[in-house]
């Protein structure tokens, strides 16, 4: 990789020039970073979402994220993507968060461009509360576009949707692992009834009653509401295990 060529860059020299055709948002030795093939795939957004959930400290998978939102025009994303990246940055590589403003500008509204500005501005700026939108996975601050929601900070509320990371486990037949962020997310939030049955049909389909009697002893432990189907996938067990 050539190291004296800019990682992320703006090419707007001529501003008479009509938008469309011109490259506005770059990476440099892209081969090395991006495949423009990976356009093409329509859930690679939503791939790259559950990377980052998983290991936020992988700069370059945030990057991916920012150039595909960039070239689908998808705005609202590309917005979110980019405080995402600024909440993990926490205001270290003040020079790429600029590039990527820059970079990313043509796609942003004005009040986009203003909240990323005022907080790269403000060097006593909280990364954590920067208004983000529906699509942001780590920001805790209001939500912007005047959705009035606020994301407050207790126990019981995530950054991320474990019922998607779950699903998105067991796409790739990672079971065990979807078992486990969904146990803790029903501890955490005994009411999301979903929760309760999408983790139920996986230990009935890969037949763990270990782990089912396990769980439900936290839940009755806990004193958490416990719905039928628990009961009912009780007795299916119980009706196994009389039958040999």
């Amino acid at each position: 990789m050539t190291v004296n060529t800019d990682f992320i860059f703006c090419k707007d020299e001529n501003k008479n020039k009509p938008l469309q055709g011109v490259n506005f948002f770059c990476l440099e030795e892209a081969n090395m970073l991006w495949s423009p093939e990976l356009l093409n795939y329509a859930d690679f957004l939503e791939k790259l979402v559950f990377r980052i959930a998983r290991k936020p400290k992988v700069l370059i998978s945030h990057l991916q994220r920012i150039y595909f939102c960039f070239h689908k025009d998808l705005n609202e994303q590309l917005f979110a993507a980019i405080v995402d990246f600024l909440v993990i940055l926490n205001r270290r590589g003040q020079a790429i968060s600029w590039r990527v403003l820059v970079g990313a500008k043509s796609r942003l509204n004005a009040e986009q461009i203003k909240a990323i500005k005022d907080f790269l501005k403000d060097e006593h700026a909280n990364a954590n509360l920067i208004a983000g939108n529906q699509y942001s996975i780590f920001t805790k601050g209001i939500l912007s576009k005047n959705i009035m929601i606020n994301y407050i900070d207790k126990p019981d509320v995530l950054d991320y949707d474990p019922l998607e990371i779950a699903r998105d486990h067991i796409e790739y037949s990672q079971l065990e692992e979807a078992k486990r962020v969904l146990e803790k997310a029903i501890l955490k939030q005994p009411t999301r009834f979903e929760l309760h049955h999408e983790l139920l049909a996986l230990y009935q389909s890969t037949r763990d009653p270990d782990g089912f009697y396990k769980m439900f002893d936290e839940l009755k432990q806990s004193g958490s509401e416990i719905i039928d189907e628990w009961n009912q996938l009780n007795h299916l067990f119980k009706g196994r295990n009389s039958d040999g």
